[in-house]
């Protein structure tokens, strides 16, 4: 049986029908305008620890050297492989991928929000997402997740079709979760229960036409990542390895409450970065709703949808882990939803306190760009994480840093020590020594220096040498310094990672 009617309490919040000609212009100009706006501050060097792994999952897919890491988005793998066909550089394909994935996220949350709320809501949190901080930073970069947001839009617009009880979309949203599964396996997870809710109202034989498709989907990834990675029971293993580490060092079950503490601070400061701009619009909306003020009721399903959406993601970041700023791009768009509702609502209730509602619209637009601006000048004039400042300086200094390297110290005496970066260090500067602090579990760590290696040297900037240890240095560009020390074999270098320093002794 068809799924009821949602309720509409206000015509600004309306869906729309069948698109208008304005609605596709209005589409080409957000991905047209989108696009152009990342290619200026694209980066040309790998951007982060998962970056190389992907970039050797091109060469040989085998999760079980990491090539990725588990579970392995294999169609991501491959859409990279094919893109480098043409560009002949891992870093660029990806960060072209990121460019049009931005592009057409933002066109797809234009579609969901027109369908959801009105052409209004739907233009405001495209335009909120098109220009947020880190969405916009994730664009430039060698990394997935602006394909997250992206592939969570298509996949929450296509299901909520489903909601609305239209039967022709259960098969095409079916097969949308499945395919976003196989470039991110956690957004089978998340946003599973967004599918079971729109299934239910389905007849039975659709319902299992569409359980079957979505099998049959996930066979589509799951079957030829494990035949790359040494066959079913190697790849089995090497998954269940890498969620026991994460069990163990960032979960409520492995830590206990200090998990817990540390989660939420990730989380609240990832969406801090993802929504700035338009965070007091949320929580004006979300306290509206609350308090039974706003213009919709808190049982419309529309708004159950965005919370069914939201929710499980959530919870998971929450108790188990959450890693990178990108990771709340799997509900941000449903955030920027609301962020659009947010503005209306505010813009509405300010005309009506001034001048008895007779500039609603202009003053929506007042807001927008408001919000808009504080968005842009984040991003270009600021210097906050992922601002094109931040990513220009990120990138001169690695550069710098390589090219130091490389000018100034012998391949076979030279040990370079790292953290963060340390598969950047490998990637570019494979013929050095290379020791590895983990991070995340490291205390007090020793390594006892090999024959024939005179000169360590710090690869990452979470390092410095300790007070007094005689250490020399390079000069960098932006005014950073490369530290290294004089050593000999048999002496010891030792890292005290609570105090982020480094120094060398003859004992550990």
């Amino acid at each position: 049986m068809a799924a009821p009617d949602l309720p509409r309490r206000s015509p600004r919040f309306d869906g729309m029908g069948a698109w208008a000609a304005s609605d596709w212009w209005i589409a080409a100009i957000l991905f047209l305008g989108t696009a152009l706006s990342r290619v200026p501050f694209r980066t040309g060097l790998l951007y982060a620890w998962d970056s190389v792994l992907y970039a050797r999952a091109i060469e040989r897919f085998d999760v079980t050297l990491y090539q990725p890491q588990p579970p392995g988005h294999i169609f991501y793998v491959g859409l990279v492989w094919l893109v480098d066909l043409l560009t002949n550089d891992a870093n660029a394909a990806m960060v072209w991928i990121s460019v049009f994935a931005s592009a057409a996220a933002v066109v797809a949350l234009f579609w969901l929000g027109r369908e959801m709320f009105g052409r209004a809501t739907g233009l405001l949190a495209a335009a909120f997402l098109a220009t947020s901080l880190s969405y916009w930073g994730h664009g430039e970069v060698a990394y997935p997740y602006a394909l997250l947001a992206l592939l969570s839009s298509v996949t929450a617009a296509m299901t909520y079709r489903m909601w609305q009880g239209r039967s022709a979309w259960v098969l095409p949203a079916t097969a949308a979760l499945g395919i976003a599964a196989g470039f991110r396996q956690d957004l089978l997870f998340f946003m599973l229960p967004l599918w079971l809710v729109g299934l239910a109202a389905v007849r039975w034989r659709l319902r299992a036409a569409a359980l079957a498709l979505l099998a049959a989907a996930t066979a589509a990834w799951y079957v030829p990542s494990a035949l790359l990675s040494g066959g079913f029971t190697a790849y089995r293993e090497a998954s269940s390895a890498q969620s026991d580490y994460l069990m163990q060092t960032a979960s409520v079950f492995g830590k206990g409450l200090s998990a817990l503490s540390d989660n939420l601070e990730h989380l609240g400061r990832f969406l801090l970065f993802a929504l700035a701009g338009v965070t007091v619009l949320c929580v004006y909306f979300l306290v509206k709703l609350a308090i039974g003020r706003s213009q919709l009721r808190v049982g419309d399903r529309r708004l159950i949808f965005l919370f069914v959406w939201i929710v499980p993601s959530s919870l998971f970041y929450i108790i188990i882990h959450i890693g990178e700023y990108g990771y709340v791009f799997t509900f941000l768009p449903a955030a920027l939803l609301m962020a659009g509702l947010g503005a209306i609502e505010f813009s509405s209730d300010l005309s009506a306190a001034l001048d008895g509602g007779r500039r609603r619209s202009a003053l929506l637009i007042l807001t927008a760009c408001l919000v808009l601006g504080v968005n842009l000048a984040l991003f270009l004039a600021l210097t906050p994480h992922l601002s094109a400042n931040r990513l220009a300086a990120n990138e001169d200094i690695q550069r710098s840093r390589i090219q130091a390297i490389r000018e100034n110290f012998d391949p076979g005496s030279t040990l370079l020590v790292s953290t963060y970066n340390y598969q950047q260090a490998r990637y570019y500067l494979p013929e050095y020594h290379h020791w590895y602090v983990d991070p995340v579990t490291a205390g007090q760590e020793s390594l006892k220096i090999p024959p024939g290696v005179d000169r360590v040297v710090l690869f990452d900037e979470s390092l410095e040498p300790a007070a007094g240890e005689g250490e020399s240095s390079l000069p960098l560009a932006r005014g950073q310094q490369l530290h290294f020390f004089m050593a000999a074999g048999g002496q010891f270098v030792l890292v005290d990672w609570p105090m982020r320093n480094v120094r060398v002794t003859g004992s550990p």
